[in-house]
């Protein structure tokens, strides 16, 4: 199949509500890239807005940590959107193979994370739907966020809340309180979301296991978390406890106020990093080295 006389779809790799991500080529380019379509008989305005704001909004946000925007429009089927495609495994799949992860990939993880988010507050776009199934790990261990489909820029009219008929933003299961009990989200409802994947990660559980959907929401709106050092002792290290529980705090004032913050509170349990057989290789890449001389400018 063939998209705007360019995008040569190959196989299926995902599906919503709304459509479908495929694996495809450029065939001007010859590159791989990821189409996502929104089927006519699913489009809605409101679908539409929500498509529309999805490839602005990343369009907006150049990062190695989110992938690039190539093409927008629109053909006989649908809409379509097509990116780079990335390489690699969810962390939620990374999880199913493997339980639980080391403190030293829980924290490169999450330190990857929070660098994505700093770009994004400071251009104050809020994700709003952060998990490990919109996490992926590139086989050379970076990290890439997805689906921006929910997320807004605070303040801005050209973004302009997400309401209606296709539900309130977010992922139950790594909700803020403030944004679970009004719909209130900003940087630290993201920060809040970013707690709950570095207890899932560090603990192999979620933060508040339940049997059916109120009662988990119910636990982040009432309950404390169980610490991760009360479920696995001496093998979390303290200072990464303290980290993820003030990530964890009901009230947003009590969390860390940047994303920056968590990201330079996570840096160092970041070394030694274990084998991760069958997700991340051992090889060298390119893209360290890049890193690597970055690094040293001191900022």
């Amino acid at each position: 199949m063939l998209i705007a006389q360019r995008y040569e779809l190959h196989r299926p790799i995902g599906r919503g509500g709304m459509g479908e991500l495929w694996e495809g080529v450029d065939v001007r380019l010859n590159r791989r890239v990821a189409v996502k379509r929104v089927r006519r008989d699913r489009i809605t305005e409101e679908s539409v807005r929500r498509f529309r704001r999805e490839a602005r909004i990343m369009a907006l946000l150049r990062h190695p940590g989110v992938p690039t925007i190539h093409d927008f429009g629109e053909d006989d089927y649908g809409f379509f959107l097509v990116m780079e495609f990335v390489d690699g495994w969810t962390v939620t799949h990374v999880l199913d193979a493997h339980e639980r992860l080391s403190v030293p990939w829980t924290a490169l993880i999450g330190a990857q994370l929070c660098a994505v988010l700093s770009a994004a507050h400071d251009r104050s776009l809020v994700h709003r739907d952060l998990k490990p199934g919109n996490l992926m790990l590139r086989r050379d261990a970076t990290l890439v966020l997805l689906d921006f489909g929910v997320a807004t820029v605070l303040g801005s009219p050209d973004f302009s809340v997400i309401t209606g008929t296709l539900g309130a933003p977010g992922t139950d299961r790594y909700t803020a309180p403030e944004q679970a009990y009004d719909g209130r989200t900003n940087a630290l409802t993201d920060l809040y979301s970013v707690g709950c994947v570095l207890y899932e990660m560090l603990t192999g559980r979620w933060v508040f296991q339940a049997t059916d959907r109120v009662a988990e929401v119910g636990g982040h709106l009432g309950l404390a978390p169980v610490r991760p050092t009360a479920l696995l002792g001496a093998s979390v290290p303290v200072e990464l406890d303290a980290l993820v529980m003030s990530l964890l705090e009901k009230e947003p004032d009590r969390r860390p106020q940047r994303a920056d913050e968590v990201f330079h509170r996570l840096l160092p349990f970041v070394r030694d990093l274990p084998p991760l057989p069958g997700v991340v290789d051992r090889v060298r890449k390119p893209i360290h080295l890049y890193a690597q001389a970055v690094s040293q400018v001191g900022w």
